[in-house]
């Protein structure tokens, strides 16, 4: 911030003094005197490399009571979505709040078809899901989730709450001032390569930011046995070889939280295959 002050002598009232003797004087004229505090040199990255978030602690632990009718519908899927975000609130919030930030919840899930118009732009066919900073809602392609079998049901609910906690991560990064020292880093990458290495980093710190939320509430999901051992995070398959970044990712944050999710600190080739 750029001080500038400017002090001048306070000048008396102009008073005649009739003397015979003394000749009267006039000072000199004297330019206001002024000082500049130099701006200090803006911290490059701030909030995405030294954000009080990944100081605060780890994310609260609550209890979430979802739906349990069958994902086989966009009422079902909207229903069971929307719940498991106001739960993401409960956790997320004190931890926002800690971090020194002000907490908004996204302002809904809402259910939006490939070429279905969002905040943000159409939604393409290959989404899943998008989250829009402009609204803060949280867009949902609900017909690649619908099971309609009873036997993939619990499957079906661990793919929702990957989606929708990835879509919130992206939620943490606005509340946090990450999102804008993204979009200025995006922009200020050079080619198409470069804009891509950025994409990745901030992709894999939203997966990441996810995990952060699993870790803690690892009970209240159920996170155990072979569940654990085979996900460590819902929707995420820890066998597939591609996917060793998720591994590294994702178990730091199971164990770290939020500052085990710096991603912008790391090499490119840490943070592809999102």
């Amino acid at each position: 911030m750029l001080f500038v002050a400017a002090c001048t002598p306070d000048a008396p009232p102009h008073v005649a003094v009739a003397t015979p003797t003394v000749a009267p004087t006039t000072a000199p004229s004297r330019p206001p005197v002024a000082w500049t505090v130099a701006q200090p040199a803006p911290i490059v990255d701030e909030f995405l490399l030294y954000n009080p978030l990944y100081r605060s602690g780890q994310v609260t632990v609550v209890s979430c009571s979802l739906p349990t009718a069958r994902l086989s519908n966009q009422q079902a899927l909207i229903r069971y979505a929307t719940a498991y975000v106001a739960c993401l609130n409960r956790s997320w919030a004190p931890l926002i709040t800690r971090a020194g930030f002000d907490f908004l919840p996204p302002s809904a899930v809402l259910p939006a078809k490939p070429g279905a118009t969002t905040a943000c732009g159409a939604m393409d066919k290959e989404d899943f899901g998008m989250y829009c900073q402009t609204d803060r809602g949280i867009y949902f392609n609900w017909p690649e989730y619908v099971v309609k079998e009873s036997s993939g049901q619990e499957e079906g609910r661990a793919w929702v709450q990957w989606l929708i906690g990835h879509e919130y991560g992206h939620h943490v990064q606005w509340l946090t001032g990450m999102a804008d020292d993204y979009d200025a880093r995006y922009q200020a990458a050079n080619g198409a390569a470069a804009e891509k290495v950025e994409e990745n980093r901030n992709e894999m710190q939203a997966h990441c930011l996810a995990a952060a939320f699993f870790g803690p509430n690892r009970k209240t999901f159920h996170l155990h046995g072979e569940r654990l051992s085979r996900y460590g995070h819902p929707g995420y398959d820890r066998t597939e070889a591609d996917m060793v970044n998720f591994d590294h990712w994702l178990r730091q944050a199971f164990s770290k939280g939020p500052a085990g999710c710096i991603t912008w600190a790391a090499p490119a080739s840490s943070v592809t295959g999102v």
